[in-house]
C-alpha cells in the first residue's frame, strides 16, 4: 500500500521539484561580511524570486508553505511521521533526499531527532500534505555548521507526511 501512494505521489513531487528549478535563482555567492545578514537577504532574495509562493513566518523565524495541504490526521509531538523529503540549498543545489527511493524516513514528530525547523513544520502538517519550508541556521545547523554544511546555511525543504501513527499513552 506504501509503495502505490509514493508512486502515486511522485510526479508531483518532481513537478514541485522542477519548478524550483525553473522559477530564478537567487546568487548566495556574494554578500556582507555579516554572515547573519548575508543569510536574511539571501532568504529575502529566495523570496523575492519566488514571490508567487506565499510563504507563512512563523514566530520561530521559519518559513511554511502549505503547498497541498492534507486532508488526514494532524502531526502532533510524539506522533510518528512517514515522510519523503528533499533538502536543497536556496541556489537549488540538492544536499539530501529519499524522493527517488520507495522508502519513506520514519520519525517521531516534535522529539529532536530532526532539524528544529522540520522538526516544527510537522507540526503543522496533516496526513496526506505536501509543504515547502525555508529553514534559517537558527533552526537547522547554525553557526557552526556540521562536517559537510557551512555556518550559517538556510535550507529549502519539500516535505511529504504520506502517513502518521498516532501516539498512545
Amino acid at each position: 500500500m506504501m509503495k502505490k501512494y509514493f508512486y502515486y505521489q511522485k510526479p508531483l513531487f518532481l513537478a514541485v521539484l522542477l519548478s524550483l528549478f525553473l522559477l530564478p535563482s537567487c546568487d548566495i555567492s556574494d554578500g556582507p561580511d555579516d554572515p547573519e545578514l548575508n543569510e536574511r537577504l539571501q532568504i529575502q532574495d529566495f523570496l523575492s524570486d519566488n514571490d508567487t509562493l506565499d510563504f507563512e513566518l512563523k514566530t520561530s523565524g521559519l518559513y511554511f508553505l502549505d503547498f497541498i495541504p492534507g486532508t488526514g490526521l494532524q502531526a502532533e509531538t510524539h506522533d510518528t511521521a512517514y515522510i519523503f523529503y528533499a533538502m536543497h540549498l536556496l541556489n537549488r543545489s540538492i544536499v539530501e533526499t529519499n524522493l527517488d527511493t520507495s522508502d519513506t524516513l520514519i520519525k517521531p514528530v516534535n522529539e529532536g531527532e530532526l532539524i528544529p525547523g522540520f522538526d516544527e513544520a510537522l507540526t503543522y502538517m496533516k496526513e496526506g500534505g505536501t509543504s515547502l519550508i525555508i529553514v534559517p541556521s537558527k533552526l537547522a545547523y547554525g553557526e557552526g555548521g556540521n562536517y559537510y554544511i557551512p555556518p550559517y546555511t538556510p535550507f529549502i525543504f519539500q516535505i511529504n507526511l504520506v502517513k502518521l501513527v498516532k501516539h498512545t499513552d
